[in-house]
């Protein structure tokens, strides 16, 4: 008899997805993972209260919008691969144009004895500093030489003589840097640089790698090419 009829789905039908389709807790759900969860839901909707046309339709929405989701981002994933090689490429190209180059880079090496040892250093000195010192290190951080720079002046790039601070020193690497302390005693704010005529180029965990003597120049570092 109809009025006999219950709305129990078939034995064994559930209204959840089989657990083996259901998206991992915390994970993102695909294109296929949704429409299998879709077809489940028709199948086993009540009879006597089916979906309506327009629930149907917005959940065909979400499923065509999460398609040209997914597909967005496989082009976008593309593209930025081809142009993070293209610009490897472009700096790898750069790089090697800088051989037989001298270059000013952002950081702390000196290069003492050897075919092109350097005199001076460069630095860029936020305010005018009343005293300032230049310290030289060797490879295991100790002190081996100084200089008294008396005042300096707020500059982009000063140039500084480094003098006695690597008088009697091995040739060799070093790095250095500079104190500088305004009239009221407060520390001044120094940036060094350091220069070298590049002889090799090579690659590292952290990019492209400029060799200049026994120095090793980050070409990310380069500010200028001098000749």
């Amino acid at each position: 008899m109809i009025g006999s009829t219950t709305n129990s789905p078939p034995a064994g039908a559930t209204n959840n997805t089989p657990s083996s389709q259901a998206a991992q807790p915390g994970g993102a759900m695909g294109k296929d993972q949704f429409m299998k969860l879709l077809i489940a839901q028709m199948q086993n909707q009540d009879p006597m209260n089916p979906m309506q046309g327009d629930q149907m339709a917005a959940q065909l929405a979400q499923f065509s919008t999460l398609e040209q989701m997914q597909q967005m981002n496989t082009t976008l994933t593309g593209q930025s691969t081809a142009q993070g090689a293209l610009l490897g490429a472009m700096q790898s190209g750069a790089a090697i144009n800088t051989l037989g180059h001298t270059v000013i880079a952002i950081g702390d090496q000196i290069q003492v004895g050897g075919a092109s040892p350097a005199t001076t250093v460069t630095a860029d000195v936020a305010a005018t500093a009343t005293s300032a010192t230049l310290h030289v290190f060797d490879s295991t951080g100790k002190e081996v030489g100084k200089r008294d720079l008396g005042a300096i002046p707020a500059g982009t790039k000063e140039t500084f003589n480094i003098g006695d601070a690597a008088s009697g020193l091995e040739p060799g690497t070093y790095t250095y840097t500079i104190d500088a302390k305004d009239a009221a005693g407060a520390a001044v704010n120094i940036t060094t640089y350091m220069t070298g005529k590049v002889d090799g180029v090579s690659s590292s965990s952290s990019g492209l790698v400029l060799n200049a003597g026994g120095m090793t120049i980050p070409y990310a570092n380069v500010v200028k090419i001098v000749n």
